[in-house]
């Protein structure tokens, strides 16, 4: 009789051990198939982080080249200010010269008032005006090549203070306001995403973007790495709701208040240029412009000569023009002056240490 209970016994044990025994392999098969994607992920992981390497050390040629077009468009702007104040001194020669004919043209008047020979003081006098239309024609010459070279010196300006817009822009990591972008891949297990545009398309790094699903805001991204066709972005934690994710697809536009700008004008508040400053107008054609001496960078201007239209037989000519408001620096300098910091003065975060392959995605079931 005991022996019979023994065998029973035995026969329950060795059911149960078959039990477990099948059931730890079944166990075994999803542990090796969750081993096999983590470390595809994690190849994939090593193999961006290679090109987003090349990506930074591309957007640093693209600065450096930008920097050299900066420093050739200044070389610019200094040979076309010296090229207007050779103008000016061949205008202030002219002008003395137009004086001293004046000059002649009355003494002329007098003597035709005080002698006899009236033929021969008018044909005098003719010749005197001819003199002098030719120096008013050489005059307007003059002005003209004077509005021209100004023309291109506030050109040039132009051009170098969009230059250092765009580098200070990159620097800050502030994108246009109408910028948008699709969401090429998501992670949001791992808190980022990859999106379809990059240095290419207008993103920076540190950017401020949002995620928006129709009219709402679901997410907000921080930009971390950008090449030219793609860029990654994180996702700002606490901005997406419990239970929701980021899909592919979705629209990512410019964030509404981006951290870079916050404290940008407390930065660049003491390097302002006065509010009412505005840069001098061109003069009329046929009169000496108002700001004839004006050097673009501040230097003084020489005093404005007699109006073109004086009376050449002693009426008093009109008052000159008072001279125009030099042009603005652009930023307190138009060269030179150290780009404003990053908005908070504060370095970029450290990546983060938390390892993104940690939890291993639901078993298939």
């Amino acid at each position: 009789m005991l022996w019979k209970i023994l065998s029973a016994l035995s026969v329950v044990c060795l059911g149960t051990a078959c039990y477990f025994a099948w059931s730890n392999q079944k166990l075994l098969v999803e542990e090796r198939k969750r081993e096999t994607y983590t470390q595809a992920n994690l190849a994939e992981i090593k193999a961006h982080i290679a090109k987003a390497e090349e990506a930074k050390k591309t957007l640093e040629g693209q600065l450096a080249a930008a920097k050299q077009e900066l420093d050739s468009a200044k070389t610019g702007v200094t040979d076309t200010s010296s090229k207007v104040q050779n103008t000016d001194k061949e205008l202030n020669t002219v002008k003395s010269s137009l004086e001293q004919i004046q000059k002649r043209l009355a003494e002329s008047e007098e003597k035709i008032r005080e002698a006899g020979n009236i033929k021969a003081l008018v044909a005098q006098i003719e010749s005197i005006k001819k003199e002098t239309a030719q120096a008013e024609s050489a005059l307007a010459n003059q002005n003209q090549r004077l509005a021209a070279a100004q023309e291109r010196v506030n050109k040039l300006n132009d051009e170098a203070k969009a230059a250092e817009e765009r580098e200070a822009r990159g620097r800050r990591g502030v994108v246009d306001s109408d910028f948008t972008a699709k969401v090429a891949h998501s992670y949001t297990d791992w808190g980022f995403v990859v999106l379809n545009k990059g240095n290419a398309g207008g993103v920076f790094a540190n950017a401020d973007l949002e995620v928006k699903r129709g009219k709402n805001v679901i997410a907000k991204l921080k930009v971390r790495d950008v090449e030219p066709n793609s860029c990654v972005a994180d996702l700002v934690k606490g901005s997406l709701s419990e239970g929701d994710n980021i899909r592919s697809g979705d629209l990512v536009v410019a964030a509404a208040e981006q951290s870079a700008n916050t404290a940008a004008p407390k930065a660049a508040a003491g390097a302002a240029p006065a509010a009412g400053a505005a840069p001098s107008a061109p003069a009329a054609p046929g009169a000496a412009p108002a700001t004839m001496g004006a050097d673009p960078f501040g230097a003084p201007a020489a005093a404005p000569a007699p109006a073109m239209g004086s009376d050449p037989f002693g009426a008093p000519a009109a008052a000159p023009a008072a001279p125009a408001p030099a042009a603005p620096a652009m930023g307190s300098d138009p060269f030179g002056a150290p780009a404003a910091p990053p908005a908070g003065g504060a370095a970029t975060p450290a990546p983060s240490t938390a390892d993104p392959f940690g939890a291993a995605p639901p078993a298939a079931k």
